[in-house]
């Protein structure tokens, strides 16, 4: 008889848990769990969203360094202003393209570097900076020198800053334009629109607030004022 109670003692020590035991246990695993997968969620998410703003940090800048560099060598060469159109989402300027080639002048004369003028545009229209050019028929030094430059058809736009849901272009005052005597104020003060004549612009500002997708949108923003070569001579 001993021997048998021992073993009913046994089996009831292995009889798992009770339904009580269980009933309690399932709402902390289930709070367990739920915590578990906000965790991940959020961590998930943040990753997500870090990795956006990078991009667009590194996109932006890369197009807005280019845009940049186009003012400030913004070239004519014939005493006409190089900006032709200026208003807050547009701007349009002429530049040297960035593939001259050499120029053999006559015996005895130096060599110097030929190059054709671009005509460039670029305009702000549903959040996204696009831009075009129109490349000379002719080149430097014959033009200006001995004939007005020359400009073929513009080609298509294309869009160099700026998407849906990644970096979308939110504010409207872009493009600003300064004179010699407006760089020279504390804070520089820029020509007010319409502008009339383009003649005395000596510096560009560029404003843009990048604004990222998402629930939780982020704005990036970058405000730069651009002189104009003509400016350091």
């Amino acid at each position: 008889m001993r021997r048998v109670r021992e073993r009913l003692s046994s089996l009831r020590d292995e009889r798992g848990f009770t339904l009580i035991e269980i009933a309690v246990a399932m709402p902390i695993m289930l709070i367990v769990m739920g915590g578990m997968t906000l965790m991940l969620t959020t961590i998930t998410h943040w990753s997500s969203q870090t990795q956006e703003e990078t991009i667009l940090q590194t996109e932006s800048r890369a197009a807005v360094n280019r845009l940049e560099t186009e003012i400030h060598g913004a070239f004519i060469g014939n005493d006409t202003p190089e900006i032709t159109a200026a208003t807050a989402t547009s701007i349009t300027f002429t530049t040297p393209d960035e593939v001259p080639t050499t120029y053999s002048g006559p015996v005895g004369s130096p060599t110097e570097l030929a190059f054709h003028l671009l005509q460039v545009s670029y305009n702000v229209t549903n959040g996204v900076l696009q831009r075009r050019v129109a490349t000379s028929t002719n080149t430097f030094p014959t033009a200006p020198l001995t004939t007005a430059w020359s400009f073929g058809a513009a080609g298509a736009w294309s869009t160099v800053l700026g998407q849906t849901g990644l970096g979308h272009i939110s504010n409207t005052n872009v493009f600003t334009y300064y004179t010699a005597s407006g760089l020279q104020t504390t804070p520089p003060t820029a020509l007010t629109f319409p502008i009339s004549s383009t003649a005395g612009i000596k510096a560009v500002g560029v404003n843009f607030s990048l604004t990222t997708g998402g629930s939780q949108p982020d704005t990036l923003n970058i405000t730069d004022i651009v002189d104009m070569r003509q400016t350091d001579n």
